[in-house]
């Protein structure tokens, strides 16, 4: 009897334990729905105001951003408001059943979201750069004179990298390059060995965009080129399964570093995607405004790729062709103003 009664109070009291904590979890949740939330919310509100006198000043820009799901195939448009003082997210549309996304749909959507924001407010809007966002930026720039729409630069080097990526030379070394990182990283035992031959460092670095990465990783490739080397000629890789393999991935990549063609061909396309990968580290910055200095940056990077490349003619035929689209003469002005100034 009395183990009975020992027993019901435990188990009251793992009740009442229970009910407590239960209790404490929900004040919790109503404190940051009820308190905190409502704070914050009125921080940001305040926050936000407050860069609403700076947009009224020196004015601010509407930068648009689309992005597609791979999975679902899902399209969100991003709107984010940016100034000197910050950047905020204004709001996200999702235009998955949006059949066909042309100029009018694009300048629709561009006029109702300037128009959500205050017209006073919005100076200049940056859109990717497809054909129908200029098509559309240019017809609101009619609607309304005060607004001048331009393109994204990060974008737009980044479709000259992927434009030279698409060259078959090039994307011939940029396929081997894949196939040594590709079979390096697919096994533990293949990175350990790399490694102890590089002295710790990797061949596979993110970097700013999608295809800035396979020329970040290719130059990081030709700077591992006497470890990677030694590592294919080592006892340890050549007494291992990869080592005796005659076909596949491991084979593959031994030829490919082993070899002499594909180092030549890596360190000549260096020379053509180090200037344009310098520029676009430049235009991704936040340090300062970019806009007075794109002009002569992507001028400069021609020229040093005109002094290292014989293909010059073909690769500047594709710089041209997407700097051309994106170039306005909104850059003009600001390089005349950024360099007037240097030269007074």
């Amino acid at each position: 009897m009395e183990m009975q009664q020992r027993q019901e109070y435990n188990n009251i009291g793992i009740a009442t334990v229970k009910v407590l904590l239960w209790q404490e979890d929900y004040d919790g949740d109503r404190r940051v729905s009820d308190v905190y939330l409502e704070s914050e919310y009125q921080r940001v509100h305040d926050w936000v105001n407050g860069l609403k006198t700076h947009w009224k000043e020196l004015g601010a820009t509407l930068m648009c951003d689309g992005w597609t799901n791979s999975l679902n195939q899902m399209h969100i448009i991003n709107f984010l408001v940016y100034c000197s003082k910050g950047t905020i997210f204004w709001k996200s549309v999702d235009v998955s059943s949006v059949r066909s996304r042309d100029a009018e749909f694009y300048y629709c959507l561009l006029d109702s979201v300037v128009e959500e924001i205050g017209e006073n407010y919005i100076v200049q809007i940056v859109t990717d750069n497809e054909a129908a966002m200029k098509a559309a930026g240019k017809k609101l720039m009619l609607k309304r004179q005060h607004l001048y729409w331009t393109s994204c630069a990060a974008h737009c080097l980044d479709l000259c990298l992927e434009d030279i990526g698409k060259k078959p030379s090039v994307a011939k070394v940029l396929d081997e390059a894949k196939k040594v990182t590709c079979f390096i990283y697919n096994h533990i035992w293949t990175v350990d060995l790399m490694k102890k031959y590089t002295q710790g460092k990797q061949i596979l670095r993110p970097a700013l965009t999608r295809f800035a990465t396979h020329f970040i990783q290719l130059e990081e490739i030709t700077r591992q080129k006497q470890g990677l080397r030694e590592m294919f000629n080592s006892k340890e890789f050549k007494e291992s399964k990869w080592g005796k393999q005659k076909s596949g991935p491991a084979y593959e990549a031994k030829k490919i570093v082993l070899g002499k063609d594909f180092w030549k061909k890596a360190n000549d396309l260096i020379k053509v995607y180090e200037p344009l990968v310098r520029v676009l580290r430049l235009v991704d910055s936040d340090e300062k405004p970019t806009m007075g200095f794109i002009y002569e940056a992507v001028d400069r990077a021609k020229r040093a790729i005109q002094q290292n490349c014989q293909y010059f003619t073909e690769y500047e035929k594709i710089i041209d062709n997407r700097w051309n689209f994106m170039h306005s003469d909104l850059h003009s002005a600001a390089f005349e103003v950024s360099f007037g100034r240097q030269r007074e």
